[in-house]
């Protein structure tokens, strides 16, 4: 049994009262269609939404090897690894570009990230944080996400004490339907979905992949829809549950508290004892857990 530790909804109060005052590293990136921004697990989302205001393309940690062996020029305008600890894959990633001559940037929030050694110091940016439970990733990649787009904190955190909290574990699954725009907010929080909350599964997409073609076809009461910016009227024998705020960040942190509030003591020891047999079969590095 491990010590108490608090839930996702913790972290993000906690995280709003810390995004406005962190300072942020001078990353400097030119938007252009050749930059390359690679993550894996919900980095790799992350780095979808570099590209959002960059642009370029994102890869993860299933095809990036495959892209650039096969890539033909090579003159991208920059390569970022975007990876919270800086270690587990993003040490391969690394290693990886760095045989193959590239000087890639490495976005982190660990200023000992082990991937450090692979890169040229000026190449890595630490992005502010604090310490948080394993997979939680609530403060690491929300300043990411705030660095990017600067949405307003007062509104998010006004948002939030308004939001009445639906009970996930009335479902089996959940599907997070969202507008085209925030596509990526979906995939960050079935994921997150994923990871938190135990018997439970879950997949996201933007309305068009998602919400129009198959995905949803067969009826299933044992589902929630979990709605960002999104009506879905196709189907009225759905359970559906609906956010509107037009940020990022916002709907981010949003549905993270609404999973918090769902997420049990018996979830949190199963992320800790999970995470830990996992890096080892997997040789993941990391400097410290919690």
């Amino acid at each position: 049994m491990i010590k108490k530790i608090e839930h996702l909804d913790y972290f993000v109060v906690k995280t709003l009262s810390h995004l406005e005052k962190w300072k942020y590293p001078k990353l400097k990136i030119e938007k252009d269609d050749t930059n390359v921004f690679l993550g894996s697990g919900n980095a790799a989302n992350v780095a979808n939404l570099f590209t959002e205001k960059f642009n370029g393309i994102s890869l993860n940690v299933s095809n990036y090897k495959r892209f650039f062996e096969k890539v033909v020029k090579k003159d991208f305008a920059s390569i970022n690894i975007v990876n919270a600890s800086g270690g587990k894959d993003g040490v391969n990633m690394a290693y990886f570009l760095s045989q193959k001559g590239f000087f890639p940037n490495l976005i982190t929030c660990n200023k000992n990230a082990p991937a450090k050694k692979f890169l040229k110091e000026e190449n890595v940016f630490v992005f502010p944080s604090f310490a948080e439970p394993p997979t939680y990733n609530v403060s690491t990649y929300s300043s990411m996400v705030y660095w990017l787009f600067r949405e307003n904190i007062k509104v998010i955190k006004n948002f939030i004490k308004k939001l009445k909290i639906p009970d996930l574990r009335k479902y089996k699954y959940i599907f997070f339907l969202a507008s085209d725009k925030y596509n990526t907010i979906a995939k960050i929080t079935s994921t997150k979905a994923l990871e938190t909350l135990e018997g439970i599964g879950a997949n996201g997409d933007g309305f068009s992949n998602g919400g129009g073609h198959g995905m949803l076809t067969q009826p299933n009461k044992n589902r929630l829809i979990f709605c960002l910016n999104q009506e879905y009227d196709l189907s009225p024998r759905e359970n559906i549950y609906q956010l509107e705020l037009d940020s990022y960040l916002g709907l981010l942190l949003s549905t993270y508290y609404v999973i918090g509030k769902n997420q049990t003591d018996k979830d949190t020891e199963n992320i800790f004892k999970n995470y830990l047999e996992r890096a080892k079969k997997l040789g993941w590095q990391f400097n410290k857990i919690w």
